[in-house]
């Protein structure tokens, strides 16, 4: 496993120097990064002892994110990669909340375990979300993908301002440019996407407790 780790490191240093070669700056500084939270998972894996195993799914991601994910535009060119990457991501999370624990203590209650296992995925996925939002919102990024709408409900639409209407979307402008002509609907800036990314590492946290539910291994 080790030697398999090692591969993939020294191909990621030689596809860095094609790019150097081909002064493709931005794939230049995504395969550098990619480098650097590798040697940061190495000392990670050091400090908390987990396996080559996870630490090869960690190298997996990683790759897979950056790499893929931005170099290759996998997110645009693949609608399901996303939430693949978050799925993973929420699985690879719960197995670090294992090690962080036995690192804090080191006797682990099973149940405590899947509590904290939860939790603690359910913490990151949020402050990833909010982490998105902030770049998004200072930066002027599109980290939180739209999603195009075509019915709204919401109490506004009623006469009270309290029973939920809903309205299909026929017409929509915004600054002279015809939405629903441009785009089918309108733009929901990033909330479904930001719930959707939660919902995925749900489930995520879900299989990893299933994971380690049937697992006849002790959990210490």
């Amino acid at each position: 496993m080790k030697k398999i780790l090692k591969l993939i490191r020294i191909t990621l240093i030689i596809y860095s120097l094609i790019f150097i070669i081909k002064q493709d700056k931005t794939a230049i500084f995504m395969c550098l990064v990619t480098l650097l939270l590798l040697y940061l998972s190495n000392i990670l894996q050091k400090k908390l002892k987990y396996s080559d195993a996870l630490s090869l799914l960690i190298y997996l991601f990683i790759i897979s994110g950056i790499i893929l994910g931005n170099i290759y535009s996998f997110f645009t060119k693949v609608w399901y990669f996303d939430i693949i990457l978050h799925v993973l991501s929420s699985f690879i999370i719960g197995a670090l909340s294992i090690y962080v624990l036995k690192y804090l203590t080191p006797k682990i209650n099973k149940k405590l375990l899947i509590v904290f296992a939860f939790i603690f995925c359910m913490a990151i996925a949020s402050l990833w979300e909010i982490g998105e939002f902030t770049i998004d919102r200072i930066f002027s990024q599109d980290m939180q993908k739209d999603t195009v709408l075509t019915e709204i409900t919401s109490t506004m639409f009623s006469n009270d301002n309290n029973t939920p209407s809903t309205r299909i979307i026929t017409n929509v402008k915004v600054n002279n440019t015809d939405f629903m002509k441009k785009y089918g609907g309108y733009i929901d800036i990033g909330l479904y996407d930001t719930i959707e990314d939660m919902i995925c590492a749900l489930i995520g946290a879900i299989l990893f407790i299933i994971a380690i539910s049937i697992n006849k291994k002790k959990y210490t």
